[in-house]
């Protein structure tokens, strides 16, 4: 008797907190719900959904017996929560078709890690940092014996400048590669309290780049068809790097030809570092204002030429690759207007830019692999690769 109450309890806090989640994506201005909502439903929402419907079922038929008004409650969160959360998804797959792109709802039902296929990249150094190297992960392109040379994909990682490593999103690198690209991650110095890198990073990118121009051929990559992806920080690196090698203000921190970048991708990307700073969401504000000032030494006030030049937009011209940006209309951290304002006067500058902003989708709404965001991520990658040539 007990232990069914027990389990009672449990299920009904389940459901109390299914519906919470709902209402907090549905109204992304409660202080922590507005965050905690998306994070939890990007990542579990089928499983949210299908949970709620067979908890509002069995509460309802509950209901029907006892009369009590705490159990109807009970039956009405339950019951928002799975229709709330199947309308979330539902705006968010509608997104992802208008684009083109086509979300397998299986998948969307696997949760933990994806299993990894034995398949590990290859390590190499680039250059080196205080004594430290400084390496790239490199994923083979799955191609036959005898074809031609594969597209690269160079990415960089995010975690706020300050963390992360080149081995994140190994399932994405292998998803890319087993589609023909050969896949190359980078690792850059990361900033702390005491080390601004903010003209550093983007430097030793730059030098990995030019290492990737003369060795790539060897690996069976194609350095005239190379794109740069990143999320987060790691955006705003791809974005700065990819801006300023095509207008030949970049300085690598090391010899060599860069090679020409077809195109740049950035999910969630910091693109205005004084917006970034001066975010005054309660739960986001404090990781902002950290991110902004270990990155560049100090405030906007102190290096306010620093924070323009850590910023995507003091870099567009002309000659800037196509861009594609993958902001989220929920992101406390990044919110995705300077992604539409960002992509306006790219395309003034006659570049082509393009934005798809995922619903309800909070940062690294594309985490884990298998979800509704993941799976639009991917698909807009190599939609976007593919309209510009870089076809495998």
């Amino acid at each position: 008797m007990l232990l069914a109450r027990v389990a009672r309890f449990f299920s009904h806090a389940v459901l109390v907190l299914f519906a919470v989640a709902t209402l907090g994506s549905f109204v992304p201005g409660i202080p922590a719900l507005g965050s905690i909502g998306p994070l939890l439903i990007s990542p579990f929402g089928p499983w949210i959904a299908i949970l709620s419907l067979l908890g509002a079922i069995a509460v309802y038929l509950r209901w029907r017996k006892t009369r009590k008004g705490h159990t109807f409650l009970l039956f009405t969160l339950a019951a928002f929560a799975a229709i709330g959360t199947v309308y979330i998804q539902a705006q968010q797959i509608g997104v992802a078709r208008a684009n083109g792109l086509d979300i397998n709802l299986a998948q969307t039902l696997r949760v933990g890690p994806v299993q990894r296929d034995g398949v590990e990249p290859v390590l190499r150094n680039y250059s080196s940092f205080e004594g430290q190297p400084l390496s790239l992960a490199i994923y083979r392109a799955n191609t036959g014996k005898g074809q031609p040379t594969a597209p690269i994909l160079v990415y960089v990682h995010g975690g706020g400048w300050g963390g992360g490593s080149l081995h994140d999103r190994a399932a994405d690198m292998r998803w890319f590669a087993d589609r023909g690209f050969l896949v190359i991650s980078v690792e850059y110095t990361l900033s702390s309290a005491d080390r601004p890198t903010w003209d550093l990073a983007p430097a030793q990118i730059g030098c990995a780049l030019a290492w990737i121009a003369g060795n790539a051929a060897d690996f069976g990559g194609d350095p005239s068809r190379l794109a740069l992806f990143g999320e987060s920080a790691g955006g705003n690196l791809v974005l700065n790097v990819a801006y300023m090698a095509s207008s030949s203000s970049l300085e690598p921190t090391c010899h060599g030809a860069l090679p020409s970048i077809a195109a740049a991708v950035a999910a969630y990307p910091i693109l205005d570092a004084v917006r970034l700073y001066e975010n005054d969401d309660l739960i986001a504000s404090g990781f902002a204002r950290q991110m902004a000032t270990g990155y560049t030494g100090g405030t906007p006030a102190e290096y306010p030429a620093r924070y323009a030049a850590i910023s995507p937009v003091t870099h567009i011209h002309p000659a800037a690759p196509p861009t594609l940006v993958l902001p989220g209309l929920a992101d406390h951290l990044l919110p995705a207007q300077p992604a539409f304002e960002f992509a306006a006067k790219v395309l003034a500058a006659g570049v082509d830019a393009r934005v798809i902003a995922f619903p309800y989708g909070e940062h690294s709404f594309d985490q884990p692999g298998g979800s509704i965001g993941s799976q639009l991520v991917r698909q807009a990658i190599l939609q976007f690769l593919a309209s510009h040539g870089l076809v495998p």
